[in-house]
């Protein structure tokens, strides 16, 4: 019996070693994601604006949380915190205009000033008027920058290692830039994606290679327009970012309640961010996560939900 059992075992795991090996990386990408956003009881929508094609992500209830990628990044960021956050926030994950299934049109403009208001009219299409609103990284500039413009529709800002803090210290990723390096936000090849993974994280994900290869060749098919968004958002002049509208200046009169997430060990954006953010905003919370790199919704999920869970309910 007990080897029927082993024999029954072993030819399982032949037949999921077979699949994977034959299966085309895209429908494994699409398999894994779709169970991520099932288990965190995320369902995909779409939504018309102007010219623009939204894509976004929506579930669980209660206040609605808008949720911001980063660069390069997509909706599906979000899919692993999700999970310990749907049981308390409607959450509404979206691709920002220029990524993921969002219209990513190379002739239109990807700046700050065009993101903001495309992220008011997308939320006004929802009919969302009073939200927590949270950012990582790009998305954590543009959600600063839209509680700076419209505080009254905010009602807690979630800012994780936001771009934007220009008094910072240099990252290391911008010291390689100041001394003529391909910012690492942009790979060309796949053994470019690969250093990217393991620049954002202290502990990578495990990713198996056939989706290691097919997330590289998208980013590759993507240069581009990357290319042109990175520049638009950085305002990059010899060798360091200028950013049009810098949160250590636009949230100086900011009196909502902000939670500001950064990683110890983030190798993109310095934590010092995370100091001047509290001298911008005095009554700022501040969460400092030892041993985590710069996408803690990714790398450290339950903990960096369950910061902002309390910091939400105690409002």
């Amino acid at each position: 019996m007990l080897k029927r059992i082993g024999l029954v075992v072993t030819c399982s795991v032949l037949l999921l070693v077979t699949l994977y090996l034959i299966t085309p990386s895209s429908i494994l990408v699409s398999y894994m994601i779709n169970a991520e956003r099932s288990l965190s009881g995320l369902k995909v929508h779409k939504l018309k604006i102007d010219e623009l094609d939204i894509e976004y992500l929506r579930g669980g209830s209660g206040t609605p949380l808008v949720l911001l990628h980063g660069f390069g990044a997509d909706k599906d960021n979000w899919n692993r915190i999700a999970n310990y956050l749907t049981a308390y926030f409607d959450v509404i994950a979206i691709d920002l205009p220029g990524f993921g299934n969002s219209t990513d049109n190379i002739e239109l403009d990807y700046d700050l000033f065009s993101q903001v208001t495309r992220l008011s009219k997308t939320l006004d299409a929802l009919n969302i008027t009073e939200f927590n609103l949270a950012g990582s990284s790009m998305g954590g500039y543009i959600a600063g920058n839209f509680a700076a413009k419209y505080p009254s529709k905010v009602k807690n800002l979630w800012l994780i290692s936001p771009f934007g803090v220009v008094d910072s210290e240099k990252s290391e990723m911008f010291l390689a830039i100041k001394n003529g390096y391909q910012p690492m936000v942009l790979p060309r090849n796949e053994a470019e994606f690969t250093q990217l993974v393991d620049f954002l994280f202290v502990e990578p994900p495990y990713i198996p290679s056939p989706i290691v290869s097919h997330l590289a060749k998208k980013a590759e098919q993507r240069l581009i327009l990357n290319t042109k968004i990175y520049e638009q958002i950085h305002r990059m002049r010899n060798g360091e970012a200028h950013p049009d509208s810098p949160l250590d200046q636009v949230l100086k009169s900011y009196n909502g309640p902000v939670l500001v997430t950064w990683g110890q060990a983030d190798r993109v954006l310095h934590v010092s961010g995370a100091t001047k953010l509290k001298d911008t905003i005095p009554h700022a919370q501040v969460d400092i996560m030892a041993q985590v790199g710069h996408l803690p919704m990714i790398e450290a999920p339950k903990e960096t939900a369950s910061t902002f869970i309390a910091f939400a309910l105690k409002q």
